[in-house]
């Protein structure tokens, strides 16, 4: 077999490995799935046309619209999710990745902002492990240099006191480099540490969405709303799937679509001009490196205060990498297409590297890649420095047209709490109040387990745990031992490629390599050399033909090189 990548031939041979997974499709088929995974996208699409009314249909597949999705189908209702491009394509894939209660937010004096995500960020430890971690945080102190190890131990102190439990300690230097071995020594005075969390944002996502299924929901990926407008007591939603025209009816829509809100509202016929802009939304990018583990090993998550302006920057462990992030600027490319970084912000990333580890000698050359998300941020103040921008979320509701603007990954739950006390005057089911409070006594995700008689590495079980949950042990019945092995250092095995191409709507090459796994975010060059393997282990599932397959890598490879590579010298945005 060979295939060329734009302008790479790659050549080899992986047709023995392509049988085997067409001879396993018939075992695999009799092994059917809880709820409606399984589903083809002619049965989702024939479903919701279907459908004479959903009590909800929610816009936007990241984290918003996934924790109301979730938070709806645990209450029974009948609710549907419709996003325009891939589950978390937009913020919900390349945010920092921390569940975090905002320790900034927190000397900036946004109190109750801190204290609701310190509360959610517990929730989430508490519940979602291993696929929210706690993790280690630490700050360096310096003679002569902001903060103070006493002005930073006492913000923690509050911190702590919100969580209800005490979880930071000033180290002196001889102790401190043991636990952050390699940073900058000079007049450094010692350090402290402090926990809070970090996760896989995508699969955060996924998780929720998988779990909607199982609990009856239906979604949705590349189906966009093109209007919304009443009809008697309901709402009608026009949409656009595969070229195909769909209406669907609902008593509540939501929109959650965070920096491409605004683009929801103007397609609501009925909104008057006021009801549309009640919120102003300003997009800011973020925007971050990935480096080899091995160039720049951390174990803690490293603050550092960035020398040009004194803002955070955090230099941290993820999938296997490390990750440097993040910036804080106005994003002015259009919201149609991915962000991507500019050479500005490369260069100031790096200078932060520098800054805490100046003999790394970490250049341009050791980046494998970079991603940039746009924060959905809602403003009032005009010329606002991004970084003293408010993260508080708002939510308006008109005559059953719920947006939701701004707000954090830490609080999705809240935020979907909040949204669905706001849809109750509208859903014509008994106690909804008395439900959606029984709802939040229950656990985020459902019970998981990895029981199995194989026995796998841990690291390889966590991870399983992490992306599949209550279907872990599913997902390793259908695997084989090799498919489980990790590919390459990354942290995903080969199973779940095969995974995702059967169950998690994979519609293009990048939602399989950027958001069901990260291979194009860890691996040199997007994995570019897998792609023989890949399209081996995954043909059988897809429908796609070979010039499909070829027309995928080009537009994954265009796509990669676009918005994901080292920007080109003079690169601005």
């Amino acid at each position: 077999m060979t295939m060329q990548t734009a302008g790479v031939d790659i050549s080899n041979d992986y047709t023995a490995l392509h049988q085997d997974n067409v001879s396993r499709l018939d075992s695999n088929a009799s092994c059917d799935l809880p709820g409606k995974l399984s589903q083809t996208r002619q049965q989702r699409i024939a479903e919701i046309a279907a459908q004479p009314h959903w009590d909800l249909v929610v816009i936007g597949g990241g984290i918003t619209g996934a924790g109301v999705l979730k938070l709806a189908s645990q209450m029974g209702l009948k609710v549907l999710l419709l996003e325009q491009k891939d589950f978390a394509w937009g913020s919900s894939s390349r945010s920092s990745k921390m569940v975090h209660g905002g320790l900034r937010y927190m000397a900036q004096g946004q109190l109750a902002l801190t204290r609701e995500s310190v509360v959610e960020r517990q929730r989430l430890v508490a519940q979602g492990q291993p696929l929210v971690t706690k993790h280690s945080f630490v700050m360096s102190h310096y003679q002569r240099a902001f903060p103070s190890p006493w002005l930073f131990n006492k913000l923690l102190a509050c911190y702590d006191l919100i969580a209800g439990v005490n979880q930071h300690k000033f180290w002196p230097k001889a102790s401190y480099l043991a636990l952050a071995p390699h940073i900058d020594e000079n007049k450094l005075l010692g350090g402290t540490q402090f926990f809070d969390a970090l996760t896989d944002d995508a699969r955060l996502v996924l998780r929720l969405i998988q779990e909607s299924l199982h609990l009856g929901a239906q979604v949705l990926n590349y189906a966009q709303v093109t209007a919304i407008a009443s009809k008697a007591n309901a709402k009608q939603v026009s949409l656009t799937i595969d070229g195909q025209a769909v209406t669907v009816n609902a008593s509540v829509v939501v929109n959650a679509t965070g920096a491409w809100s605004n683009q929801v509202k103007a397609s609501c016929t009925d909104l008057d001009t006021k009801a549309k802009k009640t919120a102003h939304m300003r997009p800011l990018r973020g925007s971050h490196l990935v480096l080899p583990s091995w160039r720049l090993p951390v174990a803690s998550v490293i603050a550092i205060r960035h020398g040009d302006d004194n803002r955070p920057v955090q230099v941290y462990p993820w999938q296997n990498v490390t990750i440097v992030g993040t910036t804080d600027v106005e994003h002015l490319s259009p919201l149609s297409e991915e962000a991507s970084i500019s050479q500005a912000e490369f260069d100031y990333l790096l200078k932060a590297v520098a800054q805490q580890f100046p003999d790394a000698n970490i250049n341009a050359s050791d980046v494998i890649s970079t991603f940039s998300g746009v924060r959905p941020v809602t403003t009032s103040a005009k010329n606002a420095p991004p970084s003293k921008e408010k993260r508080q979320h708002q939510i308006n509701n008109h005559d059953g047209v719920i947006s939701v603007t701004g707000g954090k990954l830490t609080t999705f739950r809240l935020i979907a709490e909040q949204v669905l006390q706001q849809a109750a005057q509208y859903i014509a089911v008994a106690d909804f109040h008395h439900k959606l409070q029984a709802v939040n006594q229950y656990a985020i995700f459902s019970p998981a387990n990895c029981q199995s008689e194989r026995l796998l590495p841990a690291q390889v079980e966590q991870h399983i745990l992490a992306c599949y949950g209550s279907l872990s042990q599913h997902f390793i019945k259908l695997s084989d031992a090799q498919q489980l092995l990790p590919i390459r250092y990354s942290k995903h095995v080969w199973a779940e490629l095969i995974w995702a191409v059967q169950y998690e709507q994979v519609q293009h090459l990048d939602d399989l390599l950027l958001r069901r796994t990260r291979l194009g975010n860890v691996l040199p060059k997007g994995g570019i050399d897998l792609l023989p393997k890949i399209q081996a282990l995954c043909a059988p599932y897809m429908p796609w033909s070979d010039t499909d397959w070829q027309q995928e890598i080009a537009r994954y490879m265009q796509l990669w090189r676009k918005y994901y590579r080292v920007p080109e010298c003079g690169d601005s945005k």
